[in-house]
């Protein structure tokens, strides 16, 4: 059973990063062609690579939310989810909430600072939040998870 909660862990941690690199590249590819077309630029030959990543960013965000569906199947079936998340999963959860917190204040900090010295839109800023918002957490929380698999290794 150790074997399989192992695999099943695994399985998670890789779907949480496929999520977090999949928003990361769907929604900078949009930061990116907002801010561009808000300073008035061309993207040139930029514009296929951010295309490219908007699609692969989204097709990639909407396959990690499948496989979550696929890995939620599996845990329920197995009757392994207290043993998965056991404390350490719910420490480990909680210091990815607060860590993605203090991102999301620190960067709403910065943007504000920024929005004295140049000007962008609402659209951008929250895109941007958005973006810390959703990634940081999943990145510490795998951080984090990371370290106890090392541990078990």
């Amino acid at each position: 059973m150790e074997d399989q909660v192992s695999k099943l862990i695994r399985q998670r941690d890789r779907v949480l990063a496929l999520a977090a690199v999949s928003f990361l590249f769907w929604q900078g590819a949009q930061l990116a062609e907002n801010i561009v077309e808000e300073g008035g630029w061309d993207l040139g030959p930029y514009e296929l690579v951010v295309q490219l990543l908007l699609v692969a960013g989204a097709l990639g965000w909407a396959g990690a939310s499948f496989l979550f569906l696929l890995y939620a199947n599996r845990v329920r079936r197995s009757d392994t989810q207290s043993v998965i998340q056991d404390e350490l999963f719910c420490h480990n959860q909680r210091l990815a909430i607060r860590c993605g917190f203090v991102a999301l204040i620190g960067a709403t900090s910065v943007l504000l600072a920024a929005d004295l010295f140049i000007g962008f839109s609402a659209t951008i800023a929250l895109r941007a939040l958005l973006i810390i918002g959703i990634t940081a957490p999943l990145v510490t929380f795998l951080i984090l998870g990371r370290d106890k698999l090392e541990d078990d290794a």
